[in-house]
Parts: C-alpha cells; structure tokens; sequence
C-alpha cells in the first residue's frame, strides 16, 4: 500500500465521485484493505433512518443471489457511508437524494421508503433508474439513483465478496492486457457501420 493514509484516499475517492464519477480503482482496493485494519471513527455519517433506507437500496440492486453474496454482506452499505463521512458535496447528495426517496414514496403509498413494499419500493426504482424517464419532477431522484448504482457495484466488486464473486477460482489478475487485433479487425470489416 501507498503512503497515502486512510482519510486521505476516502476524501480522493469521494471527491472523485461526486466530481465526475471517474474511479480509480487501484485507490478503490487500498481503501478497501485500509479499512480491514482500522477500526471506523465515526458510527455512521448518515442518519440512522437514511443509512436503513441506504442498505436497503444496496440490497437492492445487488441482492444475494443463487448463493451469491449482495452488496449488504460485502459491507458496502458502510464502504459508501465511509466515504460519505469525509466529502460534504457527497454527504449531501446522499441526503438529499435518500430524502427524496422518501418523501416521493410517502406521497405516492403513505410509507417512507423502508417502510413500503417491494413491489413499491421496485416501482419507484424502475422509473428513476433509466435516464429517459428524466422529468422535473425526478431529477433528483434520476441522478441520485445513478451516483447511488454506480458507488454499488464499484463498492461491491472492489470487496473481497466481490472479487471473489467474479473470479471464484482465486486466480491471479493477468499483469499484462494483450489487444486481440485479429478479432478487432475482423469485427471491423464485417460491420455494417463501416
């Protein structure tokens, strides 16, 4: 690992993501062992209520599956809240977002977010998770859910869980990436967008 210290690659790593939502993922795995040896400074940024609904959510949308582990049992859930607790910009992203959810769902089935059922709380996923379904009306909801999806599966296959998940057999990442030029060229010259 770097010299760099815990608080200073959560601060890195959050500001990159409110910023742009560029990662880098060799900053995401020393996060991730950084935080396997040091003991969390703060019981959770996010309200107890905001960090269910955030739970919740990351269940969500990587749920255990077939065996599967989901994102709750990779700790992701406490990964986003880590980075939340260093950069102001996300914190109130996530509050305003996770804010949003609940209201919207307290408007539309008298319930919070939590509260509500599946099939309600799957409803009001499946229209803020595509772009196209963008309205004024949930824009908030629309880009809190993409910044929220994106930190989920960024947070998920960064874990141990997560990598074990994708690569079961344990076996070592390749050191070097070889351009199969073959394969391109012909996809290239059998294209008819050529």
């Amino acid at each position: 690992m770097s010299e760099i210290t815990r608080r200073q690659a959560l601060s890195q790593l959050a500001a990159a993501f409110a910023a742009a939502g560029v990662v880098d993922h060799l900053l995401l795995r020393e996060v991730r062992a950084a935080q396997q040896f040091v003991a969390p400074d703060h019981a959770t940024a996010l309200s107890p209520h905001h960090y269910q609904t955030l739970e919740r959510l990351t269940d969500l949308i990587i749920p255990v599956e077939n065996g599967r582990p989901g994102a709750v049992l990779a700790g992701v859930p406490a990964w986003i809240d880590s980075l939340v607790n260093v950069n102001a910009d996300l914190k109130s992203k996530y509050e305003t977002g996770l804010g949003w959810l609940d209201t919207t769902m307290q408007a539309q089935h008298q319930s919070d977010f939590v509260g509500a059922t599946l099939a309600q709380q799957t409803g009001l996923l499946d229209v803020i998770a595509f772009k196209k379904n963008r309205t004024t009306d949930n824009a908030v909801g629309v880009d809190f859910f993409t910044l929220l999806r994106r930190m989920t599966v960024d947070g998920f296959y960064t874990s141990e869980l997560g990598i074990l998940d994708i690569n079961p057999g344990g076996r070592p990442p390749h050191a070097t990436f070889t351009v199969p030029q073959e394969d391109i060229d012909y996809v290239i010259a059998h294209s008819p967008f050529k």
